[in-house]
């Protein structure tokens, strides 16, 4: 698959990952394909997610930049980053969450990832 289908895609699944976590994005009516961008929690600074990937789970993400430094934090779709790796960081986004008190049923995130794999690569699979 080339490099902007497959971002557009990873980008695709994190949306609809953030959404079913109860999330706001950043950008929802221009979203770009190469990166999300995640309102943190209302309450929760985005550092604090950040730094929890990196040090729970050796995971990168990145902080909102100037003005939105601790208010958004952005998952990149470009490079060495593929379906495998989505599952992954929206699972560990959702314990990252739970431990900071926000309130997440595990698996939704990812589940919304799988639907979103599952319909473009597995077309005629059936979700029950």
């Amino acid at each position: 698959k080339n490099l902007v289908e497959n971002a557009q895609l990873l980008a695709k699944a994190t949306r609809a990952a953030a959404t079913e976590l109860g999330l706001e994005l950043f950008a929802p009516k221009s979203p770009a394909a190469s990166v999300t961008a995640v309102k943190a929690p209302p309450g929760m600074d985005s550092s604090v997610i950040v730094k929890e990937f990196r040090n729970r789970f050796g995971s990168v993400i990145a902080n909102g930049q100037g003005s939105m430094k601790g208010q958004i934090f952005r998952i990149a779709h470009l490079g060495y980053f593929d379906f495998a790796d989505l599952f992954s960081v929206i699972a560990e986004l959702e314990l990252i969450l739970a431990a900071n008190n926000y309130p997440v049923k595990f698996g939704a995130g990812v589940a919304a990832v799988q639907n979103v794999y599952a319909e473009a690569a597995l077309p005629h699979a059936v979700a029950v």
